[in-house]
């Protein structure tokens, strides 16, 4: 059926275009939409022993937000954590997993998200960037708790930040 012809286009346009990260991601994209989950992951697999090692994270980021789109959310937190362990100042990666977290409302997850991505030490202004969407974040929940306890942070992190430029 049509399902087989798609596969035996994107077989071919993979062939043809080994090196291009997007055919890759086009195809597990229209795997995922379909369900199946592990095809698309076989599919990753079949990508990243083709595709330069640079295109890596990228096309696993991807794979991670399309598990949180069509799969399971835990399985896309569990690839984003993945690749943030092996690239932790990563802050693409970072923030497009705060965006898939809050698209998902379930307050602990990006609650706990953004705690660990405001515990990390980054340049200050990646650092501002992040504390600015977790008060963002915590203004729009109506949390003022929530909202006194990241300006708190934020204040011991521009204090310790100041210390450590003194040394």
């Amino acid at each position: 059926g049509d399902i087989e012809l798609t596969d035996a286009a994107y077989e071919a346009a993979c062939k043809k275009f080994k090196q291009s990260a997007d055919v890759w991601g086009a195809w597990m994209a229209s795997t995922m939409t379909r369900g199946e989950g592990s095809r698309a992951k076989e599919i990753l697999q079949r990508a990243i022993n083709v595709l330069p090692t640079a295109q890596h994270v990228n096309l696993i980021s991807k794979f991670g937000q399309l598990e949180f789109r069509h799969g399971s959310a835990e399985r896309g937190r569990t690839v984003f954590d993945g690749v943030l362990a092996n690239y932790p100042k990563r802050v693409d990666i970072w923030s497009v997993y705060i965006d898939m977290e809050l698209r998902q409302g379930d307050d602990e997850p990006t609650r706990r998200l953004l705690e660990r991505v405001t515990s990390l030490r980054l340049s200050s202004k990646k650092m501002k960037f992040f504390f600015s969407r977790y008060l963002t974040y915590a203004r729009d929940a109506g949390d003022d708790a929530l909202v006194a306890q990241v300006k708190e942070k934020a204040r011991v992190w521009v204090e310790n930040a100041t210390k450590a430029d003194d040394d």
